[in-house]
């Protein structure tokens, strides 16, 4: 069952709804699954515990506290109400966004926006948690996500303007970079560079990749404003430092050079 506080219209594919579900009570004594997807979401509360999967009296007490901190009754037990608080942050981000005139690139921006602001991050070990999960259907070794993320942004503004989005997504950046020049959206950074491709076309909602070789990207996000030296950002998967394999969603601001884009 999903909490009823979602938004009709939501864009919601399979691998959110599991991050979403609630499938009934959960109390002192429990195991599996659902508990860890419960302290995963304690712990990027702010109220941390180990992600064991057993919910004993750590998590007991975290519930509790968390129940106290949203204003609910503290009874230990999650119950659908305490839930749905757990997942709001998600909730938030998959609201729907009505389109009011927007282009596909500029909903994206905003889309990939509104999920930064609820500031997306791992849980229980590296690429792993919710999040990972709901941008991807998988987590663990190798669940490099932020491709993951932008395409996510992508596959809500088409949802919102009833389109097919204009490339597949993919967890790949290598794959996204051949769709999108298959697809005639790919700008080189050369061709920005050297004023080939006026910065000023860099609308917000593109996406730029980070460029190891020419056949190797190692990093997408996306392009809130691009300026004559520098652009913002949104992108999952970094840090402050704007690594490839960070641990958050975030604003940030890069540079031009081994960067390339995709453009709608």
């Amino acid at each position: 069952m999903l909490p009823q506080s979602i938004v009709a219209g939501a864009f919601l594919p399979a691998r959110m709804k599991a991050e979403l579900d609630f499938a009934g009570d959960l109390a002192r004594g429990a195991r599996g699954v659902r508990v860890k997807r419960v302290q995963e979401h304690l712990s990027l509360a702010g109220f941390g515990l180990g992600i064991d999967a057993d919910f004993g009296p750590a998590t007991q007490t975290q519930v509790r506290k968390f129940q106290t901190a949203r204003g609910l009754p503290s009874t230990g037990v999650v119950d659908m109400a305490t839930w749905t608080a757990l997942v709001s942050p998600m909730i938030a981000a998959v609201a729907p966004i009505a389109p009011a005139g927007r282009t596909l690139s500029q909903l994206v921006e905003a889309f990939a926006r509104q999920h930064a602001d609820v500031h997306p991050r791992e849980a229980g070990g590296d690429n792993r948690g919710p999040w990972v999960r709901a941008y991807l259907g998988w987590d663990g070794a190798g669940a490099r996500w932020c491709a993951g993320f932008t395409c996510f942004a992508l596959e809500q503004a088409a949802h919102a303007l009833a389109i097919k989005a204009p490339i597949a997504s993919s967890a790949s950046c290598d794959t996204l970079a051949d769709r999108a020049k298959a697809a005639g959206r790919f700008v080189s950074g050369t061709a920005v560079n050297t004023g080939a491709w006026p910065k000023a076309n860099i609308a917000p909602g593109s996406f730029f990749l980070v460029r190891a070789s020419s056949t190797d990207w190692v990093h997408v996000g996306i392009v809130k404003t691009a300026g004559p030296e520098s652009f913002s950002t949104l992108e999952g998967n970094t840090n402050d430092e704007g690594s490839s394999n960070g641990y958050e969603a975030v604003h940030r601001q890069r540079r031009y050079g081994k960067i390339d884009f995709i453009v709608w």
